[in-house]
């Protein structure tokens, strides 16, 4: 798309009502003078550690450290880019974006991108005007009516019959459009016999997918009767990726970030009964096995994803789909198995939603589902077959990353096969090698040493307070700071320094790090009282320049030691000469900070 004008990006930041965007997708509560906290939107949380900070346009979780401005918050929970972020916030705020000229092949895409989408909305309407109204559709409108999917919900969720041959590349031509842009769209094919143009989709209940603005971006199509394949579905086109889109999202994401529960189904169908059953949750891919990008993408509106498959389809995938999800994401997978031979549309058609709801509310861990699948397939009636059960659920214990929640599994694995949990555990102990001692390491972790903390005030102090520090500034370098995150931040701030603004408000480019400990240092900061700032500033950048001549005495220092005066007397007195020269610097630097004292 054609880039938007700096200018507009910075001055629709400025008017967009953060709070008010925020306030969308989690309550929040004045905390201070310029301060809202609440329950983090991004994670699972009972005390509220999100904070927005409206003096600076920013915000920041201390629980999960996810941080940013408004273009950030509404790029994670909407599932867009930048621009499309800018785009949405405008279109809340009416407020008019204008553009830069676009590069030819820039344009080109986006073009052609747009045009598939207006094709797919032609289409949808062309499909949905045929099942409602057509007697070619009766077959399909008699299939739906027994499914209970009557006039109603054909009309909310713009169902859609292809009558076949040509039908609708005819309408698509008499529409403008051309038959490159059909074919892109995958709307049409080419015959190999007779090199003519003809429907992908014929004589099949159609059900369009949009993405999160509500774009139609493809389809599935149904066979009614004995036609195959069963399902057809759009392949990739510039405008869908099959792996970044769910069908349903649209409309079941503001239930799926109220509640934090995403109820995953296998079909276009299930999806529609849920939601006419309540259940405004639910989702499903398009085609394609669920994978990670699925979870990625439903991690942004949710803790929890509850996988509501049959129980033979459910116990196939559960290893691949999920285990390492909740760990390496942030989701927890749960399945919840489907009565043998019913989908959730059967279940919904003769339980009613309460029975849907009790199916979903038995749902199991992905790790007790494993195990119960594996265990239930052995013999326990010997002590040999039960070390075999052992053995056989330590490989699926094994795949939990986490000691506590494994250590809780032992328990119910020892309960099941019938042998001491002690057994179990040790055997655990054996396959995984020494048990972690990972609550020392994050202890350690805690107590930051003296030289990071005072790096993260000096950060703190130039993003926070930029124009008082600019004299301070002029003395510290790069090299000061010890880490890559930090030092990056501290070129944000001397940039912004230089452009005469407040650091804090330049998040743009930063990489994802940056970004959080910019905002972690930001967010709520509380402002340092000005009869103590200075004495505090020449306290903090002092001590960030000391740090380097002392680590550089010690590596001066072990080298004279390695140098042999007799055999060397040059090198040493050079030598010694530069560590008397350090020690003098670092003693002035000290000096400067008792003055104040």
């Amino acid at each position: 798309m054609a880039k938007i004008k700096d200018e507009d990006i910075e001055a629709l930041r400025d008017k967009a009502d953060i709070v008010e965007v925020i306030s969308q997708y989690t309550s929040l509560k004045k905390s201070g003078g310029h301060t809202f906290k609440g329950l983090c939107p991004f994670h699972s949380e009972k005390t509220p550690s999100f904070t927005v900070d409206t003096s600076r346009n920013l915000y920041y979780c201390f629980g999960c450290s996810k941080g940013g401005n408004i273009y950030h918050f509404v790029q994670e929970m909407e599932s867009l880019p930048f621009p499309e972020a800018v785009e949405w916030l405008a279109r809340k705020f009416n407020f008019e974006l204008h553009y830069e000229e676009q590069r030819p092949g820039e344009a080109k895409f986006a073009g052609v991108k747009a045009r598939i989408i207006e094709a797919n909305r032609v289409a949808a309407d062309f499909f949905h005007t045929t099942l409602m109204t057509s007697p070619d559709a009766l077959q399909a409108r008699r299939y739906l009516e027994s499914r209970g999917f009557g006039k109603d919900v054909a009309e909310r969720w713009e169902l859609g019959y292809s009558p076949g041959r040509d039908s609708l590349c005819k309408h698509l031509f008499a529409k403008g459009f051309k038959q490159d842009e059909i074919e892109k769209a995958d709307l049409a094919r080419v015959s190999e016999r007779d090199q003519k143009l003809y429907d992908f989709f014929r004589q099949r209940i159609m059900f369009p997918t949009w993405n999160l603005q509500g774009d139609v971006i493809a389809f599935g199509a149904r066979a009614i009767g004995d036609q195959q394949p069963k399902y057809l579905n759009t392949s990739e086109t510039p405008a869908f990726s099959k792996s970044r889109a769910m069908y349903g999202l649209n409309r079941a994401k503001s239930a799926i970030s109220r509640n934090g529960v995403a109820i995953v189904v296998e079909g276009y169908t299930d999806v529609i009964a849920l939601h006419e059953a309540g259940i405004h949750e639910a989702i499903a891919t398009n085609g394609t096995a669920l994978g990670e990008s699925h979870f990625e993408l439903l991690k942004k509106f949710a803790d929890r994803a509850v996988l509501m498959f049959d129980a033979d389809e459910a116990g196939k995938g559960a290893t691949e789909r999920g285990f390492g999800i909740h760990h390496r994401i942030g989701l927890e997978v749960l399945v919840a198995p489907l009565p043998a031979g019913r989908d959730p549309a059967d279940v919904v058609s003769e339980d009613g939603p309460d029975g849907i709801r009790k199916v979903i509310d038995g749902g199991q861990s992905l790790l007790e589902f494993k195990l119960e699948q594996t265990i239930s397939k052995l013999p326990l009636d010997t002590p040999e077959a039960r070390s075999h059960a052992v053995r056989e659920s330590i490989q699926v214990l094994r795949l939990h990353p986490d000691p506590i929640a494994r250590h809780e599994y032992v328990f119910m694995v020892a309960s099941r096969i019938g042998v001491d949990p002690d057994v179990v555990q040790r055997a655990v102990t054996e396959e995984r090698g020494p048990s972690e001692s990972g609550g020392q390491a994050r202890e350690r972790d805690r107590r930051l040493p003296g030289h990071v903390k005072v790096e993260r005030e000096a950060l703190q102090l130039l993003l926070t307070r930029t124009r008082e520090t600019r004299e301070w500034a002029e003395e510290v370098e790069e090299t000061n700071f010890t880490s890559p995150v930090r030092r990056e931040v501290f070129r944000r701030a001397m940039a912004a320094a230089t452009e005469g603004v407040d650091g804090a408000s330049r998040t743009d480019g930063l990489s994802p790090e940056a970004l959080s400990l910019l905002t972690e240092l930001t967010v709520g900061a509380a402002p340092l009282p000005n009869e103590e700032l200075q004495p505090r500033l020449r306290e903090v950048f002092t001590r960030l320049q000391v740090f380097p001549v002392e680590r550089e005495i010690k590596t001066r220092r072990d080298a004279l030691h390695k140098v042999n005066p007799v055999e060397h007397p040059e090198q040493h007195d050079q030598s010694f000469t530069e560590l008397v020269q350090l020690e003098a610097r670092r003693r002035d630097l000290l000096r400067r900070i008792e003055e104040d004292s």
